[in-house]
């Protein structure tokens, strides 16, 4: 059924069929009153999804794909890859959620002038065609390597991921450490928060309210609007605002794929990882232990305290002595990457800095990040932490 639904002519065929029924219910009955309702639904849904369908061609005129498309598992998929080659690691950049590459274009950009960097959008996002569900981490990481493989990637690869994207990166450096260059985890999603955090309501509306997005987008109708969106606190307005403009144009162009029903659709299908339930079912191939990587070169890259976990809905509404135990919990989770490596650093990201920091100290992030893959990275040990840790200063 996903898969249908993440068709663009879903919303044609489904209003067809509303149509028949009508024409059946008539035939029967004899009754132009019983049929009369189905057969208005079917109309104002074929006017929608002629709407959509109008819109879909608009976007994809307006916003070409800029890279080529390879098939994987009977899935099209879209590869940004520019740079030189041969002259350093091969970098694979991965952005939050299940974000398309349009979310790290600006590292990117910046980092092709000196290396081979690749941009891949995941299954149903971005460029690429409808996904094969269900999706998972595991069986994604195993896709990414394909896509590498077929653009003849050579040479040892770097990968960086920031968030869901940085647990994506980790699981890619499980099925190849000979491979790796370097892994980057960008404050990536620990498990850990999903299968012994608290409830979250943010996380809760990212694994549900996808599915209502993309089946209400075949008929032109935006669900958030529908629902109701309260409204952003400040923190987070600013946060947006921040976004759209380190992103530029590739902002624009993200908001509007991602309205694509195939991108919720599968956005639907992989973040159910994001629940106690959906995490602990894939547990074993998605989750890590200590020391699993061996002596894979990885780079815990993020911020030192929780700022910005206070506008967190369950932080928020917490009483005093709850909300400091949740800020340490948040806190000593993400330290968890650190002990899958027996060769890990720990960098901290520019003070006052959140989840998000690459978007906010965006020089920053690439001046690190071209450090580590021309090797020249060098941590500065901190007596108070058990690994390495630096708050490197950009070269």
């Amino acid at each position: 059924m996903h898969g249908f639904l993440s068709i663009d002519w879903a919303g044609l065929a489904l209003a067809g069929g509303v149509a028949a029924v009508a024409v059946v219910l008539y035939i029967i009955a004899r009754r132009w009153w019983l049929a009369a309702p189905l057969a208005v639904l079917s109309l104002a849904m074929a006017i929608g999804s002629a709407i959509h369908l109008y819109r879909v061609a608009e976007m994809e005129r307006d916003f070409p794909a800029p890279g080529t498309f390879v098939e994987i598992d009977g899935q099209k998929l879209h590869v940004l890859a520019e740079g030189p080659e041969g002259k350093g690691p091969t970098i694979v950049l991965f952005g939050g959620g299940h974000a398309p590459g349009t979310s790290m274009r600006f590292i990117h950009d910046a980092l092709k002038q000196e290396y081979r960097s690749v941009l891949i959008d995941r299954p149903g996002m971005g460029w690429s065609g409808p996904a094969k569900f269900p999706l998972s981490t595991a069986t994604e990481a195993r896709q990414m390597w394909a896509v590498l493989d077929q653009i003849e990637a050579k040479g040892p690869v770097m990968l960086a991921g920031h968030s869901f994207g940085g647990l994506l990166a980790a699981n890619m450096a499980r099925l190849r450490p000979e491979r790796i260059h370097a892994l980057v985890t960008m404050d990536a999603t620990p498990p850990d928060v999903i299968l012994y955090g608290p409830r979250l309501d943010e996380l809760s509306a990212i694994a549900s309210d996808p599915w209502w997005n993309g089946f209400l987008r075949l008929f032109a109708l935006d669900y958030q609007a529908i629902k109701g969106e309260p409204e952003l606190p400040p923190a987070y307005a600013e946060l947006e605002r921040k976004i759209a403009q380190t992103m530029g144009e590739a902002d624009a162009v993200q908001k509007a794929y991602s309205t694509r029903p195939r991108a919720q659709m599968a956005a639907y299908s992989i973040f159910r990882e994001l629940t106690p339930q959906g995490m602990a079912a894939v547990g074993y191939e998605t989750g890590f232990f200590e020391g699993e990587l061996g002596d894979v070169p990885l780079y815990l890259f993020a911020p030192q305290n929780s700022v910005g976990i206070n506008d967190v809905s369950t932080v928020r509404d917490a009483e005093e002595r709850e909300a400091m135990r949740l800020q340490k919990f948040y806190a000593v989770a993400r330290e968890r990457y650190l002990d899958y490596s027996n060769n890990s650093v720990r960098i901290i990201a520019p003070e006052n800095s959140g989840h998000n920091f690459l978007y906010e100290h965006p020089d920053f992030t690439i001046s690190v990040l071209r450090q580590i893959a021309a090797g020249t990275y060098v941590p500065v040990p901190d007596d108070s932490a058990e690994k390495q840790t630096t708050k490197a200063t950009p070269q």
